[in-house]
């Protein structure tokens, strides 16, 4: 598909991939949206996960941005904010010391969605939010492939 390298098609793709992934556990999302063109997105569960799903769905993000743009964004994140130290935190709080492993994981199940991350993606930039039957229809096809 090809996207231009730009804030808000990371975003989008961003989302997807934490999208992708929390419905890769089992878990309902409710809705992935972004917010203007600035960058800003979000994805909102229907039920809360577990500590290890969390730490899962912290790394579809930024691993998203990495399978499609073959590049980590360049932009600088506060460390609150920066998903790759927050699932790395959450895994030592939980026991996990190494993390490559769910790392490799994460990413290579985005590489063999990557028709499907996109394509979720793309429908997220058109609309600036998706929910409800046609975001359940989008994961479902991706779970299917």
């Amino acid at each position: 598909m090809g996207f231009a390298d730009t804030e808000r098609n990371r975003a989008a793709v961003h989302e997807a991939g934490h999208a992708l992934i929390a419905a890769s556990r089992g878990l309902g999302v409710a809705v992935i949206e972004l917010h203007g063109s600035d960058g800003a997105g979000g994805m909102r569960l229907r039920e809360e996960p577990s500590e290890l799903d969390r730490v899962w769905i912290l790394y579809g993000g930024p691993f998203a941005e990495k399978v499609v743009f073959q590049k980590w964004a360049s932009t600088v994140i506060s460390p609150e904010h920066d998903e790759l130290l927050l699932a790395h935190s959450l895994c030592w709080k939980i026991g996990i010391y190494n993390t490559i492993e769910i790392r490799d994981q994460v990413e290579a199940y985005l590489r063999e969605q990557q028709d499907q991350l996109e394509l979720i993606a793309a429908r997220l930039l058109e609309a600036d939010t998706v929910h409800g039957a046609e975001l359940d229809e989008l994961l479902r096809e991706a779970l299917l492939s």
